[in-house]
């Protein structure tokens, strides 16, 4: 998917004591605003090296993630602007971030100035030649961005449609009016050749443009500010909607809905399954197995390894169910029990086994 690159310029205050001004005789230090500040930019510039720079480090894919999915880098420094010295936050972003998610990223970068990355650095003592001086990235007074694109990046110069890997058509959603078919603009996987017609979307905020294999076949649908990409696929009238994210190797079909905040990364999730709240299906760390989800049930805890919950069974909001093991799991609105792997006998190769793909 094409980047872009912007510049979030803020104004930066500061505190200097200095030499001659020593706090202990009850002398309270200077304060200083940003065109008193160019001075010092080199001294700033090297604290925040020493801080750590890139703050997109502390963006949790959990509680944001379309905003994980979406920026890819925020960098922090300063620099001289009409005379000013400026905070300056630098972030590289899909060209598709919405603005809800715009919104949601500024919010993201004026909490880690105000209680996060800029509470710690403001107590940092700065060491310059005047002295010592403590550095505010946030104001609690007529707070703003300034957003300047860096037009020059090379993130700027568009693909052209060839190498896009699929075109939104006119072709409507025969329900939802907003949503539209897709088409492969390439070759994506062995059954999706170059003039595949695929399911419905929003806008290419939903489906990744990049080299991965994910795809939405048949009617299926992701909308809102839902995005499917890396090998994820979507069959029949499976839809993932709101903020929810599929990822990975997951493959959803029927009419298996993942929803809110959900995030899916591995499995089959299927039927009429729902994964909703602040749910997350993923493999577990050690079999690197996935949950199987089908049937009428509703997912809105963590699952992740040889975990089936079918008919109307339910996983409720903070529960936890990861199977390390190769036994499965199986829940159901009865309850839950354990299903134990038989041995295999000798000589028998467990990767001959016929599993269906879907």
């Amino acid at each position: 998917m094409n980047e872009v690159t912007f510049k979030l310029y803020s104004p930066l205050t500061a505190e200097l004591l200095s030499d001659e001004n020593e706090i202990w005789l009850g002398n309270a230090p200077i304060e200083l605003q940003g065109y008193e500040m160019t001075d010092y930019a080199g001294a700033i510039a090297a604290q925040i090296v020493e801080e750590g720079a890139n703050i997109e480090q502390y963006m949790d894919g959990e509680d944001n993630p379309y905003l994980a999915a979406h920026v890819k880098s925020i960098r922090l420094s300063v620099e001289e602007r009409y005379g000013e010295l400026c905070g300056c936050a630098t972030v590289i972003v899909d060209e598709d971030l919405t603005e809800r998610g715009w919104n949601d990223l500024q919010d993201y970068i004026t909490g880690q100035y105000s209680d996060g990355w800029g509470e710690g650095f403001e107590q940092r003592d700065i060491q310059v030649k005047d002295g010592i001086l403590n550095v505010h990235f946030w104001q609690a007074d007529h707070f703003a961005f300034t957003v300047e694109q860096v037009v020059n990046a090379p993130q700027q110069t568009k693909p052209s449609p060839s190498t896009k890997k699929y075109e939104i058509t006119d072709t409507a959603h025969p329900v939802y009016p907003e949503l539209h078919r897709i088409r492969a603009l390439r070759q994506v996987r062995e059954d999706v050749p170059v003039g595949t017609l695929g399911g419905y979307v929003q806008s290419e905020a939903n489906l990744s443009q990049g080299n991965d294999d994910a795809w939405l076949y048949d009617d299926s649908v992701s909308r809102d500010e839902a995005c499917v990409c890396d090998d994820a696929r979507l069959y029949e009238q499976a839809m993932v909607q709101d903020l929810a994210l599929a990822r990975g190797s997951v493959i959803m079909y029927g009419n298996a809905i993942a929803c809110d905040n959900a995030i899916v990364t591995g499995g089959r999730i299927c039927n009429g399954a729902l994964v909703c709240g602040n749910a997350r299906v993923r493999e577990n760390t050690v079999t690197h197995i996935a949950p199987v989800v089908a049937g009428h049930c509703v997912v809105m805890g963590d699952l992740a390894g040889k975990v089936v919950v079918s008919g109307s069974g339910s996983i409720l909001p903070g529960q936890v169910v990861d199977n390390p093991t190769q036994n499965v799991v199986a829940i159901d609105e009865h309850g839950a029990v354990i299903v134990r792997e038989p041995n295999l006998a000798p000589g028998r190769d467990r990767k001959n086994r016929n599993t269906p793909e879907r």
